[in-house]
């Protein structure tokens, strides 16, 4: 992860190996109303499940990656991964507790979570640019939603890409969050279906633009 100095995010706290649980515990919470997770955990959410899940993914973040919080409380979290990073390897994921994470969840979660991933990565392979960065994760605890501790954090990203016209991709499952994210100019690319439910992939992407970071600034 970038504990480095990065331009644009000076207002940010940005995530330490210390800081993964909680991190990871914040992700958890506020994707607990996600229908994607549910269907993983087979309708009831489990949050000491996903929390593991989060924490596994956040160790797993390429060292140029960028995971940044309102505060060290955490109470809203962005996890941003640069284009061309560097994928984990296998011992990686041995290492980051993904072991642990398969004997917790049990084969069958494991199944629906590595069906999910695939579906992920359809979508990805037909709407991402080459050149285009991740936006991985981004959420905010439930009993904070609504209180603007998330969009200093998107703000700031943006405007961090937006100085070296760096464009951006992600997914999101939730329909209501394409509104959201067109707010910051992101631009719906497709659509697809999952065969996991009643479940639908909406693929988005903001192209690179450095001269566009007044508007984010504004927004």
């Amino acid at each position: 992860m970038n504990r480095n100095y990065v331009p644009g995010l000076e207002k940010c706290y940005v995530m330490q190996r210390a800081d993964i649980q909680r991190f990871a515990a914040t992700l958890a919470d506020g994707f607990s109303q996600y229908n994607m997770f549910k269907h993983v955990c087979y309708g009831t959410y489990g949050h000491d499940l996903m929390r593991l899940f989060w924490e596994v993914s956040l160790a797993l973040l390429p060292d140029n990656a960028i995971c940044i919080a309102d505060s060290k409380d955490a109470n809203s979290v962005l996890a941003y991964i640069p284009p061309k990073s560097k994928e984990p390897s296998l011992l990686d994921y041995i290492k980051a507790g993904g072991m642990k994470m398969f004997f917790k969840f049990g084969i069958r979660r494991i199944l629906r979570l590595t069906r999910f991933n695939i579906e992920i990565e359809q979508v990805s392979k037909r709407y991402r640019a080459a050149n285009d960065g991740y936006l991985m994760a981004f959420a905010t605890r439930l009993d904070k939603q609504g209180q603007h501790y998330g969009k200093p954090l998107i703000t700031a990203l943006l405007s961090h890409l937006d100085a070296s016209g760096e464009s951006c991709y992600l997914e999101t499952v939730e329909a209501k969050n394409v509104a959201l994210y067109q707010h910051f100019s992101f631009q719906l690319e497709g659509e697809m279906e999952s065969q996991m439910g009643d479940l639908t992939l909406y693929a988005m992407r903001r192209p690179g633009d450095n001269k566009r970071g007044t508007k984010v600034q504004s927004a």
